[in-house]
């Protein structure tokens, strides 16, 4: 949203709009007192709640004793502390972390892995994502690429060029096995193979797609639907990228959905509720086989954000 310098902007349709000052639990407040309850957690992110003095504590004590240096060539202890702990909860051997300033970074930083990732083991030509219909995945060029709303992207286009999509998960709108979930599930995940094949495998680096899709209404996965991905992407050597960024830190009962719904991606994305919005943070963790080549020599991922990793 553009900001102006006057208090009170207005909506094109003449609206004002709500200046927020204070939050509380699940509730926030605006600056004439009034109360509303935070249905979205703003923008599924404040899993914990607002207004955690403890939280506040916590920043404003490493603020200062090291408010900021970048990981690029060096460490800081919270960054190492928090990697351990995302790698401990993470399902399977996704053991190294990546950390970025939000989620759309995530995003990009996982398409910009995959294809690096297959350049360094002498894969050049895959680079192209799919990922479905209606699903939101950021709004930098390349996450919004992979994105599959066209009215976010209409005004930005030609967008990076490699994305593809497929249908989602709709259930409730499905044309095909109306009263078949799992048939259903299983014609859906295999659109996935068929968009490969029609591209070319040796031309698909990843699948992108969130365990839960948020955009458009909430679907979620048929059963099986998650395990037949992984064995598409596994047949055609196409790294599996699950978008957590909101589905992670409990949102979906556990720290990463993709753990509760027994599956193992390649990547895994990650944001908002990784500090319930108190400090901006996002991050991508990678399975000990993407990161492999990326150890040998001068394989170093050239990549990275300023605030990436930030202490407080």
């Amino acid at each position: 949203m553009w900001m102006h310098f006057t208090r009170h902007s207005n909506f094109e349709q003449g609206g004002e709009v709500p200046v927020i000052v204070r939050g509380e639990g699940a509730r926030i407040f605006d600056d004439k007192g009034k109360s509303y309850i935070d249905g979205l957690a703003g923008l599924f992110t404040v899993q914990v709640g607002h207004g955690r003095k403890e939280l506040a504590e916590a920043a404003a004590k490493q603020a200062e004793q090291l408010a900021f240096f970048p990981l690029w060539s060096y460490a800081h202890p919270k960054a190492i502390e928090l990697a351990e702990r995302l790698v401990g909860y993470a399902p399977g051997n996704l053991n190294r972390v990546f950390f970025t300033s939000g989620g759309g970074e995530a995003v990009e930083s996982a398409w910009k892995a995959a294809k690096q990732y297959y350049k360094l083991i002498g894969k050049p030509m895959k680079h192209k994502v799919i990922s479905r219909s209606v699903a939101y995945h950021g709004t930098p060029q390349g996450a919004l690429s992979i994105t599959g709303i066209p009215d976010l992207k209409k005004f930005f286009e030609p967008l990076t060029p490699g994305g593809f999509r497929v249908p989602n998960t709709n259930f409730y709108r499905a044309e095909y096995h109306q009263d078949d979930i799992k048939a259903f599930g299983q014609w859906a995940a295999n659109r996935i193979e068929e968009a490969i094949l029609f591209e070319g495998p040796e031309t698909v680096a990843a699948v992108f797609l969130e365990p839960v899709q948020n955009s458009g209404g909430c679907f979620p996965p048929p059963p099986g639907y998650l395990d037949r991905v992984r064995e598409i992407c596994d047949k055609y050597d196409v790294l599996f990228v699950a978008d957590e960024v909101i589905c992670a830190f409990g949102r979906i009962g556990d720290y990463f959905a993709t753990k509760r719904f027994g599956v193992e991606p390649d990547i895994i994305t990650m944001a908002k509720g990784v500090t319930s919005g108190y400090a901006p943070l996002g991050a991508m963790i990678v399975n000990e086989k993407v990161f492999e080549p990326f150890k040998r020599g001068m394989n170093y991922f050239a990549h990275g954000y300023t605030f990436g990793g930030h202490p407080v």
